[in-house]
């Protein structure tokens, strides 16, 4: 395993005709593979390999909260909080 000398991030085995380059996949810096070294390059677009994911960026019927109602509940915690620790001062005194 080597590691990109510019950013630091893990290069990759890449087959480009008949030879082999580690390549970063960050900022694409590239050198060629040493005679003897040896990498098991694996294809990226194997269907058995993908990981399939979700993701929910809003709900239909959720709204967003007004800006006056975060800072009243902001306020809330905050007096909550002051209220919980003035208790743990009182029980340690």
């Amino acid at each position: 395993m080597k590691f990109c000398p510019k950013c630091g991030t893990m290069l990759m085995p890449v087959k480009e005709g008949d030879k082999t380059y580690l390549v970063c996949p960050r900022c694409g810096y590239k050198e060629a593979l040493k005679e003897g070294d040896k990498y098991k390059l694996e294809s990226r677009t194997s269907d058995e390999r993908r990981v399939k994911t979700t993701s929910v960026v809003s709900s239909e019927g959720e709204k967003l909260r007004k800006s006056e109602e975060l800072e009243q509940e902001k306020e809330n915690y905050y007096e909550i909080f002051l209220d919980l620790m003035s208790e743990e001062e009182g029980e340690g005194a």
